[in-house]
């Protein structure tokens, strides 16, 4: 009875709270106050910001908690050049308590991360991730704090699409057997184990650190009970304060800050009763931690050397999104594909949108501007697959549109096209990899180029095709994509960014011109 009447006062809390999405609320003495961020990727300019609001906040309340929702290590070339290393460090000079993972966590391998996480003094939280065989869990699902008269139960969980969402094979042996777990098939009731856990040792409130997102995470509260608050990641979504319910019908408070310190999230659970959260625009604070600040900029000396080097000029911006409503082609997508199958030699050149991480702008170029393209250090490789292997891939990328998936594929020596009014009949299998396409195709008139007779001609199902990419997704099932026939040709041709930065320096002579300035119609919408 005393928890209904809470969440009612919960409820009500909200519902008369106007969300401002940058207020700070006044503490008392006695609040327990959480800071938090998500999907930081790299953007470390908003640490200082960070341990600034815990000072504030340490001068009215003992009660301060800090932590991440996962997707940190990786996402800026800086973060791609020191494996995370620099994030440690500067997560370290704050002083977190608590983070679960991302999947994009796992992007440098579990080795790496296994040594981040010893590295990162503070305690990483996740109840789905698990060896197989052993079912040991990697981290601690959950850790109990008090806080004057109050228990206080954190309990992490991340997203169980990691694998396809990171690299596949890191996950498996060499024969493709799977060694790690991240139970899709029972999330729910394995979250449920550890919040009653928690409620058996006493909890009075239980804090859910989540990298799971929009997609899966009301469905996850809805089947459980006994969580209060949910901080959250993955997705990107900026929520001050939305209610969900849980399998009683009763509200859950979910919060999420969206991606590289767009916001802080502050929420209190007061000393008397009530839990509210909101999040305060990072743009709009003025005042740093001098000490974290400090370790910013060591970074960012330690990083230039290498970051500053120019390597090159651009005419114009260049951007990951289409620049015409009839074409799906990206400015950047072109270049990217044109440098794979440039520099690998291959018929066709593939890049993944989700690799691309950001744009570029007109002028001067410095080999960090390339990286922040192409930050995850993957290796382009050479294969060969059958026509009918090539087909399945373009409908694997293309299979949500006109949700700008991750695996959609841009490509060079190649064109398509999309019937958006074709529902999707591509089947996965249980750790969302391709299996097969089972219906209609809503990828159609696709043509390869033909060198000696200098035009485009039909793709044929039979025949086979060179490709170059990264092996990220042409062998290591990323996105989901399975290059069930590829037969490598050449295993490592330098990694993307290498690649990238010679094909500007040789092929274009150091100037992406007028060209790459806008969509090509490599892939067309089918009207």
């Amino acid at each position: 009875m005393k928890k209904h009447l809470l969440r009612l006062f919960l409820l009500s809390a909200l519902l008369f709270f106007v969300p401002t999405v940058h207020a700070q609320f006044h503490v008392e003495k006695d609040d327990i106050v959480i800071l938090f961020e998500n999907d930081v990727h790299g953007a470390i300019e908003g640490y200082p910001f960070l341990a600034e609001m815990q000072d504030l906040f340490k001068q009215q309340s003992p009660y301060i908690v800090t932590i991440s929702c996962g997707d940190f290590l990786s996402g800026t070339s800086l973060g791609s050049y020191s494996q995370g290393g620099y994030i440690v460090r500067i997560m370290n000079a704050v002083g977190y308590d608590f983070y679960t993972v991302g999947n994009h966590e796992f992007d440098y391998g579990i080795p790496i991360l296994k040594q981040r996480v010893s590295q990162l003094q503070a305690q990483p939280l996740c109840c789905n991730f698990s060896e197989i065989g052993s079912g040991a869990n990697l981290f601690p699902s959950y850790d109990l704090r008090t806080f004057g008269d109050k228990r206080v139960a954190f309990i992490g969980i991340t997203t169980p699409h990691v694998p396809t969402t990171s690299t596949p094979a890191y996950f498996q042996d060499t024969a493709g057997r799977w060694l790690y777990s991240f139970h899709a098939s029972h999330l729910d009731s394995l979250l449920q184990a550890s919040v009653n856990e928690v409620r058996a040792l006493g909890a009075d409130y239980v804090v859910l650190i989540a990298h799971v997102g929009e997609i899966d995470l009301p469905h996850l509260v809805s089947q459980t009970t006994g969580i209060d608050l949910v901080l959250d990641g993955h997705s990107h979504s900026v929520l001050p304060h939305t209610l969900l319910h849980n399998r009683d019908s009763l509200p859950v408070l979910w919060t999420s800050t969206g991606t590289k310190f767009q916001h802080i999230g502050q929420a209190v659970i007061s000393s008397r009763g009530a839990i509210y959260s909101d999040l305060i625009r990072v743009k709009e604070l003025t005042s740093r931690n001098a000490a974290v600040a400090d370790t910013l900029q060591a970074i960012l000396r330690d990083y230039a050397a290498v970051g500053g080097r120019r390597v090159g000029t651009s005419t114009g911006e260049l951007t990951r999104n289409s620049t015409d409503q009839k074409f799906l082609d990206s400015p950047l997508g072109n270049l990217c594909a044109d440098a794979c199958r440039q520099l690998t030699g291959a018929q066709v050149g593939l890049i993944n949108r989700g690799g691309i991480r950001a744009d570029l702008h007109s002028g001067d170029l410095t080999f960090d501007n390339l990286y922040s393209v192409l930050p995850f250090d993957n290796q382009t490789v050479l294969v060969e697959v059958s026509g009918q292997c090539l087909l399945d891939a373009l409908e694997m990328g293309a299979r949500r549109w006109p949700k700008l998936d991750g695996g959609f594929l841009q490509v060079s020596g190649i064109t398509y096209e999309v019937d958006p009014s074709v529902p999707t009949s591509v089947v996965l299998d249980g750790n969302g990899i391709f299996r097969q396409v089972a219906g209609l195709r809503r990828v159609r008139n696709v043509k390869v180029w033909n060198a000696k007779t200098n035009r485009y001609e039909p793709l044929r199902p039979h025949r086979r095709y060179t490709l170059g990419g990264c092996e990220y997704f042409l062998l290591h099932h990323g996105d989901g994509h399975n290059f069930y026939d590829a037969i490598v040709l050449q295993p490592a041709m330098g990694i993307d960014v290498q690649v990238l930065e010679k094909f500007l320096t040789e092929n274009l002579r150091g100037t992406i011109g007028s060209q790459y300035l806008k969509s090509q119609g490599r892939i067309a919408i089918h009207r």
